[in-house]
């Protein structure tokens, strides 16, 4: 009897020793050295088929072909997410799990419809229409974007079509274009090889000039022909869909402007460039119209794991750069699918919610992703890894790419550290599957999560080989009209495994569930504020310095969206609240009576007694809507607005400051600082009746700290971008890490 006893306290001693075990791999800080995959993504990632994710890409591809595809902000996007949410109501087995779907409708600052392109040509006395695709235009000036709108109205729907016929003018090379007589173009339908007008093909310069001459020339229409190549030296068309240098060129005659494929002329009879010279008339359609604000839309679909209390993201951007878009991204959307056609079909359920999000208008300068992450700051605090499949690539010739894992490493705070994409490599080569984690800054839907300090990753065929070529999208087929479901399936052994490494994100994170944060326990909160500021572009999902410095501090970002109204509840147990500039989108280059952002009276109360009764406030304006990389961008006319709030603590901003630089004095929060970096022309200066001026520029105030109530502090900033960093360096820095430590000391109790 003593024997079974002490053998069963062995068995018992070893259960709990192995359970114990477990739980420290669980909860671990770093990958773990895990023989083999997991069974689940063995059995599971055998399901994924080539054949299943090139049937969704060819449906994808073919959504509005040559009127606009699955163009930002527009039908065809729409369209592509119908046909998503409606493949996904077929998985039953996900049904069973309680799948949930939600669709979120947002505003993009500009957008663009193309309602119809048509060509026709007539060859030896013959019509026939062949393919062609109109052009998008600016993405954020909208005088430039509506030379693409073929009324010239903003915000008109109508379907008013410009038709333009008569005979041709064709020029192919740059000898033919030095021969030309400008006078021969005029009341023409232009023909001209697009390598004439492609940065890439003949420099900047050369291609803008080209452009204008050709415009001025006053044609009644232009086609622009690409030409597939596969060659480093020529243009493959990139760009085109999205307006190349013509984009940037303001026309006061609307002039249509077509693009098509060479290769798509052969069945007329057309096979080579000196072949458009057979063209006996051209006849051209065209009906596109512009909006500002445009509509787009994310997906977001829900799969209940088995512990709901952890989250694990995958994302794609569905929209297209007004080209089929195959590869950019409509790789990354097919994959999501096909993660969850086997999940269904295998029967599995995630270790953790698994959420799947196609999102809208990414090609627009990144807005889908932000806009989901600034509507979800709850599950943003339980996810434990976000990963972006963008995106499958067909590189020229030449060029070696991998299956790579980009994630950003606060470098500038000494951390080099790229956990998520280390675990990640590791548990795919389980697979068989190679792949290249790197640290990088360039700007990506997965690296807006670092704002709200979500570990993330971009996952995308790409190789250091591309930088030779001076531009990504010059070194493979991307954001050209070839970038095609045919020219993917030649890829298609690398989207597999692309495939799989977003499965194995899906089962194996959750897992596992390795610490990945920067602070995995937060002990403050911060709130950003955004109630009356639509940009995307000025939330913690871009200004990311800002966001990680707080979590190296060990403070949660929370933010109340755009459009909610912040309650007394959201204040609770706040330590500090951020307040950005009043902004919406309608501009005054276009119709700023289309709706108009202000502060409650309620909302301004709630805020006036936060800080009353001790709380910390940050008040900053804007000139300008900042885009991406802090580019100043429309006017902002409601700077003033802000004032509504700002007076209640003796601050009114009065005017723009014109300076990129403020001297700063002796202070606490400009420790180690000689000078703040501004934004050209983005402050609007202020005056105070009281407190202190910590920075200012040309003797007017950029930064200022004013004593409010029992123990309440109000940070004043003139220019919202101090708050910010440019891709690529360090912006203000020093400054982020002495407020973060300033907020983090005035958190703690007697301070």
């Amino acid at each position: 009897m003593k024997a079974r006893k002490y053998v069963g306290a062995k068995v018992i001693a070893f259960l709990l020793f192995t359970i114990f075990l477990s739980g420290c791999l669980n909860q671990s800080s770093g990958p773990q050295s895990i023989e083999g995959p997991s069974p689940e993504l063995s059995s599971a990632s055998g399901l994924i088929s080539q054949e299943s994710l090139f049937s969704y890409l060819d449906d994808l591809t073919s959504i509005q072909a040559h009127s606009g595809w699955r163009n930002s902000a527009s039908t065809g996007e729409y369209e592509a997410l119908d046909y998503v949410s409606g493949t996904l109501d077929d998985f039953s087995f996900l049904e069973g799990l309680g799948m949930e779907l939600e669709r979120q409708e947002f505003h993009v600052y500009l957008s663009t419809e193309l309602w119809e392109t048509r060509l026709h040509l007539t060859l030896d006395g013959k019509e026939i229409e062949v393919p062609a695709d109109g052009m998008r235009g600016s993405r954020d000036t909208i005088r430039l974007a509506l030379n693409f709108d073929s009324d010239g109205t903003l915000n008109d729907s109508r379907r008013d079509p410009i038709t333009a016929q008569g005979n041709v003018a064709v020029v192919t090379s740059e000898e033919e274009w030095k021969l030309l007589d400008p006078a021969k173009m005029k009341d023409t339908i232009v023909f001209l090889n697009y390598d004439l007008v492609s940065p890439f093909a003949v420099g900047t310069t050369q291609a803008s000039a080209h452009a204008q001459e050709v415009l001025s020339a006053n044609p009644s229409g232009i086609v622009l022909i690409t030409e597939f190549s596969n060659e480093r030296k020529k243009s493959h068309g990139a760009f085109a869909g999205e307006g190349g240098v013509f984009m940037r060129i303001y026309s006061e005659k609307k002039i249509p402007i077509l693009y098509s494929r060479l290769e798509d002329m052969a069945s007329s009879g057309i096979h080579q460039m000196s072949d458009l010279k057979k063209i006996e008339k051209a006849r051209l359609v065209w009906d596109a119209d512009v909006f500002s604000p445009g509509r787009s839309q994310n997906l977001i679909a829900r799969i209940p794991g088995k512990d709901t209390l952890k989250a694990v993201i995958l994302g794609a951007h569905i929209d297209s750069p007004a080209s089929p878009g195959a590869m950019d991204d409509g790789s990354g959307s097919v994959a999501l699918l096909e993660v969850a056609r086997v999940l269904d079909e295998s029967r599995i359920q995630p270790p953790v919610d698994l959420y799947l999000v196609w999102f809208g208008s990414e090609e627009l300068n990144i807005y889908g992703s932000p806009y989901f992450a600034s509507t979800h700051s709850e599950l943003l605090d339980r996810t434990l890894g976000m990963v972006e499949v963008d995106c499958l690539a067909h590189p020229l010739a030449g060029l070696e790419a991998d299956i790579t894992l980009e994630s950003r490493a606060s470098d500038w705070a000494g951390d080099v550290k790229t956990p998520l994409s280390d675990f990640l490599a590791q548990r795919v080569a389980a697979l068989g599957i190679e792949t290249k984690p790197i640290s990088s800054s360039y700007p990506t839907e997965a690296f807006v999560f670092s704002g709200f300090d979500v570990p993330n990753i971009n996952l995308i065929y790409s190789g250091k080989d591309f930088e030779a070529t001076g531009s990504w999208h010059y070194a493979a087929h991307v954001h050209d009209p070839y970038d095609t479901a045919k020219l993917a399936r030649e890829e298609g052994g690398v989207l597999v495994g692309m495939t799989r490494v977003a499965l194995a994100a899906a089962l194996e994170i959750g897992a596992w569930g390795p610490e990945l944060r920067l602070a995995p326990s937060k002990e403050g909160r911060v709130l950003f504020v955004a109630s009356h500021m639509e940009s995307a572009h000025m939330t913690p999902s871009q200004f990311t310095d800002l966001g990680i410095t707080l979590a190296r501090e060990g403070f949660d970002m929370d933010m109340i969206p755009y459009g909610q109204k912040l309650t007394t509840e959201d204040v609770d147990g706040v330590d500090a609240i951020i307040v950005p500039p009043v902004l919406d989108y309608p501009s005054p280059e276009g119709d700023v009576s289309l709706y108009d952002e202000e502060w409650s009276e309620e909302e301004i109360e709630i805020l006036v007694e936060y800080v009353s009764k001790g709380g910390t406030l940050i008040l900053a304006n804007s000139a300008y809507r900042l885009q991406q990389n802090l580019t100043p961008r429309d006017p902002n006319e409601d700077w003033q607005d802000l004032n509504a709030l700002a007076k209640h603590f003796g601050v009114l901003f009065t005017e723009p400051l014109i300076s990129s630089e403020a001297q700063v004095s002796d202070n606490e929060l400009m420790k180690g600082l000689s000078s703040l970096r501004l934004i050209e022309g983005n402050g609007i200066t202020f005056t105070l009746e009281r407190g202190q001026i910590l920075a200012s520029s040309n003797g007017r105030p950029v930064l200022a700290l004013v004593d409010f109530g029992n123990g309440g502090q109000v940070i004043v900033l003139s220019d919202f971008g101090i708050l910010g960093s440019p891709y690529y360096e360090s912006f203000n820095i020093e400054f982020l890490l002495n407020l973060t430590s300033y907020l983090k000391k005035r958190a703690q109790p007697g301070s």
